[in-house]
């Protein structure tokens, strides 16, 4: 097996996406951008995403909405917060790693390689 052999992601990951959807959700910069940075798998807030990329927080909910929609991620609660702010996360089932332990975001039709 190469380096940049993938071990597989959890093989429901293709059957809940529309490969329709998939390709362009990720295809923007910027929505790339915010998917290598939940690749890690840790709830984020639109105020830290926007922070991180520098783009106002507006842009980015705007961005988030197109690969929620897509279903490339979730909304969620993180335990401990009160309720109030939404943070979002990149699902585990879509993230494998490939031999040279790099994160491979798996989303069927389409394979991101996260630097």
């Amino acid at each position: 097996m190469s380096d940049t052999a993938l071990l597989p992601a959890a093989p429901e990951s293709v059957s809940v996406l529309e490969p329709d959807a998939v390709l362009p959700a990720v295809s923007d910069s910027v929505r790339h951008a915010l998917l290598c940075l939940l690749a890690d798998g840790r709830p984020r807030s639109v105020n830290d995403l926007a922070a991180r990329l520098h783009r106002s927080p507006d842009a980015i909910s705007k961005h988030l909405r197109v690969l929620r929609n897509a279903r490339l991620i979730r909304g969620v609660t993180p335990a401990g917060s009160d309720g109030r702010k939404q943070f979002h996360e990149l699902p585990a089932l879509f993230r494998s790693r490939d031999n040279a332990g790099k994160t491979v975001l798996d989303f069927g039709t389409v394979l991101v390689r996260v630097d």
